[in-house]
């Protein structure tokens, strides 16, 4: 609601998957999975569903590392997940930016809102309704740990 309310031509919404099993990818949008290079090399095959189930990966902080070791971890990323399209983007000069603006805006999407949607597939941990593997959108479908950012708005 309220990106339509600023009508914004994209909205970008970010979820931490704190427990690594968290992955609440809805099946029609588009799912970034953002991972940097210092986490270590081994750290592709713990994420879990976040990077597996991710249609881009990005990479960030490469460079702080070789040319070889950004090449070493695209490649533990890739075999984790090879049908995701990875990339490398720098967050203090840009770099790789406008590649993944690109890739994530579509003229021809057009969400207005995510209410009845559903998850990619139900999540496990039964902390909130979406772990206990509700996969409907909204606020009606949702119980339990569950909060809600206030973004000044009027709801309507």
């Amino acid at each position: 609601n309220w990106g339509n309310e600023e009508k914004l031509d994209l909205l970008i919404t970010e979820s931490a998957g704190l427990c690594n099993r968290c992955s609440p990818y809805l099946k029609e949008v588009k799912g970034v999975c953002v991972i940097d290079n210092l986490s270590g090399i081994n750290t592709p095959k713990k994420i879990g569903p976040m990077l597996k189930s991710a249609d881009f990966v990005v990479i960030t902080k490469g460079d702080i590392v070789s040319q070889a070791e950004r090449e070493v971890f695209a490649s533990c990323v890739s075999s984790v997940n090879p049908r995701a399209i990875t990339m490398h983007v720098n967050g203090l000069t840009g770099q790789g930016a406008y590649e993944l603006a690109s890739l994530l805006y579509d003229e021809n999407q057009n969400i207005q809102t995510v209410q009845g949607m559903q998850l990619r597939f139900p999540m496990p941990s039964a902390l909130c309704s979406y772990c206990l593997g509700e996969t409907r959108i909204g606020e009606a479908y949702q119980m339990g740990n569950v909060k809600k950012i206030d973004l000044g708005g009027d709801k309507k």
